[in-house]
């Protein structure tokens, strides 16, 4: 139900790298790219930021930081309070009137969410850093309109400690040592909507791992350990309890490495290479063998994969300011717990099956681009073509009744982007991108996979800014198009989705420690769709069921940084 990102407040985040394609050796599974959020760290001395936002529909976000650093030690400590009613959108209907809510929850949360967290770092010896940090989220009341349950409790702890030793010889430059820890305890039931059958699902994870790392100047080499563990519990009237997700344990060894190179005063290499075993078992005494042997004439609770990946990228600098790029890469994802070990038999309605003997998804790719930059552009263009071997898509199962499994496709991703950044005067400035992307499967109609399109593909984007900025204070407008989306796989009863512009506005400044900033999103007060409003399962709510975006939305932000 959450993305990782939803455990990591903003107040967090220093900044997000992206690695777009089959290009990172450093995190198994990281099939067609990596989105890692680097939270902040204490800066030198002693720091007070003080955040407050406030927007429509109540919403507030309150969060100060204080830190403390010097060269031997630092520390921050974190608070975050995040608050909203239900969003309107551009009729004037709150979202939660899309869907199945009893009246007297329609303008209750949406959600409320409290995010502590602290960091610890000091240098027992020279050359020798060590950081411990933890954050605790407590999450309640988090409204999901496209499901037929709400979050009513979701709890998050997360824990890390890094090592690192630095100039430890000519050949070894640094020794780095990462281990983690992450628990979720997710309660979600169907309380606050008509329903005629109660139902409520307790979902548990837990993640421990570590990485350890050698820096020997042009070569990295390291090895990477974790085991997760996906544990869900589902209770359904005159049903009792079924173990959705029947305690699944995810085991991974991986060893990597990856060279970077100077070959000329032009040409530069980037080269990763992987191996990995990945072990999945769910507990035998809780999974339901019986339906994986219905429909899927099994009764298998583990596997064991291992498998290769790998990549080889080249930059070539043609003139001063232009580069082109050609990157090769395979990467691999293993099923997860839900998709192998999901069993899910509602009295009278359709099932939920995993599919125990699902394959990797394995992913060759091209990718091919080019950038130029002046004083006064940056353009980048890039295209890409995917061939993914065993792609994971739902399909309807036959059987006595009918039920939802996965399913091993190949299917072909084709499409690119292209990003502009433009300086028209010393402060005007013009920032446009566009992205595009087509996706086809294979068919099995024995399988019931007729439909040769991918399910939730975005269509054809494209924004266009305009940005005055004086340093000081800045102004910004900006529209946002998207095409119809038509391309939609009919099996999985995926809907049309109509294009839609919106166009939104941003004004701020700062003055000695202060930062002021407000807009308005939506300005015109559309009411529009995203493609995947429909779209989620398992506990989807029936395809009539589509939750529209926020309407016109105003927002203030200040900060006072000392």
């Amino acid at each position: 139900m959450d993305p990782p990102a939803f455990h990591v407040d903003f107040s967090e985040v220093e900044r997000i790298e992206i690695i777009k394609g089959p290009f990172d050796v450093r995190h198994q599974g990281s099939m067609a790219g990596l989105v890692n959020i680097i939270t902040k760290r204490p800066e030198e001395g002693f720091r007070l930021k003080l955040n407050a936002s406030a927007g429509s529909f109540n919403f507030i976000n309150l969060s100060p930081v204080v830190s403390y650093a010097d060269d031997k030690l630092s520390i921050l400590v974190g608070y975050s309070y995040r608050y909203s009613k239900p969003y309107k959108d551009g009729d004037g209907r709150r979202v939660t009137e899309y869907a199945n809510y009893k009246p007297e929850f329609r303008n209750k949360k949406a959600f409320e969410i409290n995010t502590y967290w602290t960091k610890l770092g000091f240098k027992p010896i020279e050359n020798h850093s060590v950081e411990f940090s933890y954050t605790r989220q407590d999450a309640r009341n988090v409204l999901y309109p496209y499901l037929r349950m709400d979050t009513i409790r979701d709890k998050m702890d997360r824990f890390n400690m890094n090592y690192q030793i630095d100039g430890i010889s000519d050949t070894l430059k640094s020794l780095k040592f990462h281990l983690y820890y992450t628990k979720v305890d997710h309660l979600m039931d169907n309380s606050f909507r008509n329903s005629m059958m109660s139902m409520k699902t307790d979902a548990e994870s837990k993640t421990y791992g570590g990485r350890l790392e050698a820096n020997l100047g042009d070569l990295t080499l390291g090895f990477e350990a974790y085991k997760r563990n996906w544990d869900a519990t589902t209770f359904m009237m005159m049903m009792g309890k079924q173990f959705s997700i029947p305690d699944v344990d995810t085991e991974n060894f991986g060893l990597y490495g990856e060279y970077k190179r100077n070959l000329s005063d032009r040409l530069r290499l980037v080269a990763g290479l992987r191996l990995d075993t990945t072990k999945t078992k769910a507990d035998r005494s809780k999974a339901n063998t019986d339906l994986y042997f219905d429909y899927k004439n099994t009764r298998s609770t583990s596997k064991t994969d291992t498998y290769p990946s790998g990549n080889v990228q080249l930059f070539y600098e043609l003139q001063k300011g232009t580069e082109l790029f050609v990157g090769l890469g395979h990467s691999v994802r293993v099923p997860d717990a839900q998709e192998r070990y999901f069993a899910l038999a509602p009295m009278g309605g359709n099932r939920w099956v995993g599919n125990p003997e699902l394959k990797p998804s394995k992913n060759t790719e091209l990718d091919l681009g080019i950038k130029h930059s002046t004083d006064k552009a940056l353009i980048k263009a890039t295209a890409f073509y995917s061939f993914v071997q065993d792609y994971i898509t739902v399909h309807r199962q036959s059987g006595s009744p009918d039920a939802r499994s996965y399913e091993n496709v190949d299917a072909q991703f084709f499409g690119g982007e292209v990003d502009l950044r433009l300086s028209l005067t010393q402060e005007l400035f013009l920032f446009g991108g566009m992205s595009y992307v087509q996706a086809r499967k294979e068919t099995k109609p024995e399988k019931n996979i007729r439909s040769s399109n991918v399910a939730e593909i975005p269509p054809l984007k494209t924004r266009l800014a305009l940005r005055y900025d004086k340093g000081i204070y800045f102004g910004e407008v900006e529209t946002i198009l998207l095409a119809t989306q038509n391309r939609v796989d009919r099996d999985l009863n995926e809907q049309k989705t109509s294009g839609y512009g919106v166009v939104n506005v941003k004004v701020g400044g700062n003055f000695k420690g202060f930062t002021l900033t407000a807009g308005i999103d939506n300005v015109f007060d559309k009411k529009y769709f995203e493609h995947l409003s429909y779209l989620r399962n398992p506990f989807a709510m029936p395809p009539s069921v589509k939750v529209p975006e926020p309407g016109r939305t105003f927002y203030i932000n200040a900060s006072y940084t000392f």
